[in-house]
């Protein structure tokens, strides 16, 4: 009697099956390793369309994919300690391959006059800031803080990067700014700040991050709708 060589020769699709299947006789095997739960590796495996070559091509479905993350998730779970060559051969195909020349990241230098050259958003706003070692000089268009930012609260914003890493007095600033309020240009100016030191000394990003410097703030003014007075206020109901 002839008999198929694949044991999953009959299912909906093999070739899945097949991976599926030597994948569980390898977690079968260690299930009594000690593992963290709490590790995920999502992103360190192949994509559905990278799969597919090995994995069914056009049988493959979603459900497939997901479920074959969740295992390799399971198996590299186990403690690194315990790994044996086993395991990792198991899990070498559907592992991402890694493109150095895309995954370098390029880090910004200083300009060849020593200044770090940031630019900051925030709502409507927009600001290039150029930041230099120096005495403590801080001109927005060429103007001084004081005069641009009348609001004590937006100039107490735009210094407090620099008063996170105890800076003030230690860097001349020069801000482009344009669009917006002065909201949104403070905001602006501070993120493009935060971006400056970090060039300067990568030692104060994690301070940076903490005191919030570094944290994008998307919110934007809400539109109007039609039929309603403002964004969200709508003129008073009358029955008849």
């Amino acid at each position: 009697r002839v008999t198929p060589t694949s044991p999953t020769f009959f299912a909906s699709n093999p070739p899945h099956e097949l991976n599926m299947l030597k994948l569980n006789e390898v977690l079968n095997k260690y299930i009594s390793f000690p593992y963290d739960a709490s590790q995920n590796k999502s992103g360190s495996w192949i994509s559905m369309k990278e799969y597919a070559m090995i994995g069914g091509g056009s049988r493959l479905k979603i459900v497939h994919h997901q479920e074959l993350v969740s295992l390799l998730n399971r198996i590299a779970a186990i403690d690194p300690q315990l790994q044996n060559d086993e395991i990792t051969n198991a899990l070498q195909p559907f592992k991402k391959q890694d493109n150095s020349t895309s995954s370098t990241l390029i880090r910004k230098q200083l300009d060849e006059f020593g200044r770090a050259v940031c630019v900051g958003r925030r709502k409507a706003s927009s600001a290039k800031v150029y930041l230099v070692k120096g005495s403590g000089e801080f001109l927005v268009n060429n103007k001084s803080l004081n005069e641009v930012f009348p609001s004590l609260a937006d100039r107490l914003k735009i210094l407090f990067p620099l008063k996170v890493v105890d800076a003030e007095g230690s860097y001349n600033v020069f801000a482009k700014v344009r669009g917006g309020g002065t909201t949104g240009q403070a905001g602006a100016i501070v993120s493009a700040i935060a971006q400056g030191l970090i060039i300067h000394n990568p030692l104060l990003k994690a301070r940076l991050y903490k005191a919030g410097c570094m944290t994008k703030d998307h919110r934007v003014v809400e539109r109007k709708k039609a039929g309603k007075r403002k964004a969200r206020k709508s003129p008073t109901w009358v029955k008849r």
